[in-house]
């Protein structure tokens, strides 16, 4: 079955509860972003696929955390809310 951006699925990450609240916090900001830098429907729409793109776009590769999906994901959030967040730079 060939899949596109627009089938996702149901995905689960073990996070813990301060890992949780950083994805929260990203996710939140992306969805409410007002730049054009995340393509603002798609990341309302999409906040945590647009927070990975972001993460691809902007963090040299040999930066990235690889690892498991929820390291990846936490590293992926953190520098995003670095960014973005007000009162972060």
């Amino acid at each position: 079955m060939d899949m596109d951006d627009d089938f996702i699925g149901e995905i689960e990450f073990n996070l813990s509860a301060e890992q949780g609240e950083v994805v929260s916090r990203a996710i939140a900001i992306a969805a409410s972003s007002p730049g054009d830098e995340l393509e603002d429907e798609f990341a309302r729409i999409n906040p945590l696929i647009a927070i990975m793109r972001w993460w691809q776009s902007h963090v040299p590769e040999n930066e990235r955390l690889s690892g498991s999906p929820e390291s990846t994901l936490v590293d992926a959030c953190r520098r995003f809310l670095l960014a973005h967040e007000p009162g972060q730079t």
